[in-house]
């Protein structure tokens, strides 16, 4: 088999996360100005991953140059003469937006990846076998620049960001990375990823409903609207923590360092509030009175 080497550069997208509470809604809303759509377009510093660990499985390694970590990162890059392409996998990506980065750049079919994906066991750590979940990977892809051969094996594509994310998530829990998900799409800075996930954890222990809008636009361009799920709106129930009693049935992205280190270590408030301001802040609070003064006094930015 060939061998890969899985390389991680210094730059790939940051999620332009902005968290909004609309004047209308009921007392436990929350939500966010943040889109599936502008996940794809926003630019942001890369994840460092260091894959110096023993893969998790035999993933073939490419004979290219090692690109440095402060090279320039480019979504997707022209084959080289050695037949490499370069691909980067931003911070909130999800499944079905990697699968169709991938394809177009030629790596390897965005259908068999999918399939792949929905079906591979990795040996050295566990990924939750569920049938409420619409992709059983979303989350454990982890975003980095990564260099690939054209045309390759869609398994060794997965065996390659599974080796990333076991080398950066470190003891991680599936809740924990449910609630990094919701917090790289809630969040733009290391502050307030701390601060985002703090609600996050304080509502869930006060048994409130998340109500989240990042979940809510989830549903609508990963579940709803996708080419490779049926029963969609099964699953669009148990994603929208409008709906469901607590944190969706999986992860609504694949977050990167930021936001598995806010899940990890959230900080410590009183909070059960928060909304992105038209003064380009989050503002927090701890109850729903102060909430609504704040959104009076600043204003809601939902995009």
């Amino acid at each position: 088999m060939r061998k890969w080497k899985l390389i991680v550069l210094a730059a790939a997208l940051a999620l332009l996360a902005g968290c909004a509470v609309p004047a209308s809604a009921g007392p436990d809303a929350l939500s966010s100005a943040v889109s599936a759509a502008s996940a794809a377009s926003a630019v942001s510093s890369a994840s460092d991953a260091s894959v110096s660990a023993a893969p998790e499985d035999s993933a073939p390694e490419n004979s290219a140059p090692e690109v440095s970590a402060g090279a320039p990162s480019q979504q997707a890059s022209s084959p080289s003469e050695s037949g490499m392409v370069r691909v980067t996998i931003p911070e909130g990506f999800t499944v079905l937006q990697i699968c169709a980065r991938l394809e177009a750049a030629g790596v390897c079919s965005g259908q068999e990846f999918f399939e792949v994906s929905q079906t591979y066991v990795p040996s050295s750590f566990t990924v939750p076998e569920d049938e409420n979940r619409a992709y059983k990977m979303e989350g454990y892809l982890f975003p980095a620049t990564y260099e690939f051969p054209t045309d390759s094996d869609p398994t060794d594509v997965l065996i390659a960001m599974l080796n990333a994310y076991r080398a950066n998530a470190g003891d991680l829990t599936d809740e924990q990375l449910i609630v990094a998900s919701i917090v790289e799409r809630e969040s733009r800075s290391e502050e307030n990823a701390a601060l985002v996930a703090s609600v996050i954890y304080n509502r869930l222990e006060a048994g409130m409903p998340l109500q989240m809008d990042s979940t809510r636009e989830y549903v609508n361009a990963s579940i709803t609207d996708s080419p490779y799920l049926s029963d969609t709106e099964r699953f669009a129930a148990l994603y929208n923590t409008y709906k469901c009693g607590a944190l969706p049935a999986g992860p609504i992205c694949c977050p990167g360092s930021r936001a598995i280190n806010a899940a990890l270590n959230p900080a410590d408030t009183d909070y059960y509030y928060f909304f992105f301001g038209s003064d380009n802040q989050n503002h927090y609070s701890s109850t729903f009175e102060e909430h609504q003064s704040l959104i009076a006094q600043y204003g809601v930015q939902y995009s």
